[in-house]
C-alpha cells in the first residue's frame, strides 16, 4: 500500500485510565518520506492494517487497573493486544522476517502504547511478536490463538511433561484448554483436570484424563487428593485461574522436584508480593517444588512455534463470537460475562478479495 501523505489518520478504541470509558477516537501515526517520494512506517517498525482484534479478560484488567497518573505518560492508551491482519508497510532498518502484503497474526505488548482494536497498527517487532499468518486457517482464527496459546506455552515450558502426571486448573478457560492440548502432543500419561460439567466431553476430547467439575464439587483440594490417593502425587501443576485452594496440602499433591505454574499470582497488591516470595523461596529451595508466575515473554520466538502447532493441525482453536468493530462495549460485556465458549473477536474490517485470495494461495502452499 502506498502512502502519499505523511499523516495516516484512523480509528482505535482507547482510554484515559481506568475511571474513563473506552472510546473510539481517532488516531494518527506520523509516516517519513522514502527516496521514492512515497510515504512508509518509520524506521524499525511495521504498519498493519488490521482485519480482526481478538479481546483477552487482560485487557480489561489493564484497562480498569490504570491510575489516574499513568495518564499524563499516555492519555490515550489502546485497548486489546491479539490481532490478525496485512502488513502494508515496514520502515528501513526493521528487523523482521515478515514482508509487505503479508498476512500476519500477533501481539501488541507495550503496555502503555496503542492496542489492537483498530484500523492500524504500528509496532516494534522487536518488542511485539508477529509472524506470517498460518495457511490453513482464515484471519478471525489467525487473530484468536497469540497471547493465550503463547501463555500455555510458558507455564509448561521446561517442564518435563511426557509420561508424567499433570493438575491443569481451569482447563475450560482459553489457555487451559491449549494446557491440555500441549500436555497431550507432549505425551503426558495422566492429565487431571478442573472444569465444570458442561465442558466435560470437550475436555476430555482434547486430552484429559479425568476431570473434576468445580461446581459440583467445589472442594477442590478433597478431589484432588483423592486423586492423589488413586495415583499417586503429581508431577506438575499448570495453574490458569490462580487458585489458592491446594497450598495448604501442597507437598502432599506435588512431588518434591515437580513444578507449580500459574498464570496468575493475585490481582491484589498483597497478593502479588506474596507470590513474588514465594517464587524467590522456590529458587532458593526453601519450598521443595518449583513455583513460577509470569507474563508472556514478549520477545521470545515461541510465535512461530505458536503457529507452526495450528498450522500443522496439532491444537484446536475456539471463537466463540464476532463483534462489529462500532460493538466493543458489547464484545467486552460477553467477555465480562463469564458465558464465552472461546475467544471474542472483533471485526475491524473484512478481509478485501484480494486478501481472501492472499488467504487461500497460502492455504494451497500446505
Amino acid at each position: 500500500m502506498a502512502f502519499k501523505t505523511p499523516l495516516l489518520e484512523y480509528k482505535a478504541w482507547a482510554y484515559k485510565n481506568g475511571n474513563h470509558p473506552i472510546e473510539l477516537i481517532q488516531e494518527t501515526v506520523n509516516l517519513v518520506k522514502s527516496a521514492n517520494g512515497e510515504y512508509i512506517a518509520p524506521d524499525g517498525k511495521i504498519l498493519i492494517k488490521i482485519n480482526y482484534a481478538s479481546l483477552n479478560p487482560v485487557d480489561y484488567k489493564l484497562y480498569k487497573a490504570k491510575p489516574a497518573f499513568l495518564s499524563l505518560i499516555n492519555s490515550k492508551q489502546g485497548f486489546g493486544k491479539d490481532y490478525s491482519g496485512q502488513v502494508v508497510s515496514i520502515g528501513k532498518n526493521t528487523a523482521t522476517k515478515v514482508k509487505v502484503g503479508d498476512l500476519v497474526q500477533g501481539i501488541q505488548a507495550p503496555m502503555l502504547d496503542r492496542g489492537s482494536c483498530a484500523e492500524y497498527l504500528l509496532l516494534d517487532p522487536t518488542k511485539s511478536p508477529i509472524a506470517t499468518k498460518a495457511t490453513n486457517i482464515d484471519l478471525a482464527h489467525a487473530a484468536s490463538f497469540p497471547l493465550v496459546l503463547g501463555t500455555a506455552m510458558q507455564i509448561s515450558k521446561g517442564l518435563k511433561i511426557t509420561g508424567e502426571k499433570i493438575l491443569i486448573l481451569g482447563a475450560g478457560t482459553s489457555v487451559g484448554r491449549y494446557a491440555v492440548q500441549l500436555c497431550r502432543l507432549k505425551g503426558a500419561k495422566e492429565i487431571v483436570t478442573t472444569n465444570s460439567g458442561k465442558n466435560e466431553e470437550l475436555i476430555r476430547e482434547l486430552g484429559a484424563t479425568s476431570q473434576i467439575d468445580y461446581r459440583k464439587n467445589p472442594n477442590i483440594l478433597q478431589q484432588v487428593l483423592e486423586s492423589v490417593k488413586e495415583s499417586g502425587p503429581f508431577d506438575h501443576i499448570l495453574d490458569t485461574v490462580g487458585g489458592k485452594e491446594l497450598f495448604p496440602e501442597i507437598k502432599t499433591i506435588l512431588k518434591k522436584g515437580g513444578a507449580y505454574h500459574t498464570t496468575n499470582p493475585g490481582s491484589s497488591t498483597f497478593a502479588f508480593l506474596a507470590s513474588t516470595l514465594k517464587k524467590k523461596w522456590a529458587a532458593w529451595g526453601f519450598l521443595g517444588y518449583d513455583y513460577s508466575f509470569g507474563f508472556l515473554d514478549y520477545n521470545g520466538g515461541w510465535i512461530d512455534t505458536a503457529r507452526d502447532l495450528v498450522q500443522d493441525g496439532k491444537v484446536k482453536i475456539f471463537i466463540d463470537s464476532v463483534y462489529p468493530f462500532n460493538d466493543l462495549h458489547a464484545a467486552v460485556e460477553k467477555l465480562n460475562s463469564g458465558r464465552a465458549q472461546g475467544k471474542i473477536l472483533l471485526e475491524v474490517e473484512k478481509p478485501t478479495k484480494e486478501e481472501e485470495l492472499e488467504e487461500t494461495r497460502q492455504g494451497t502452499q500446505l
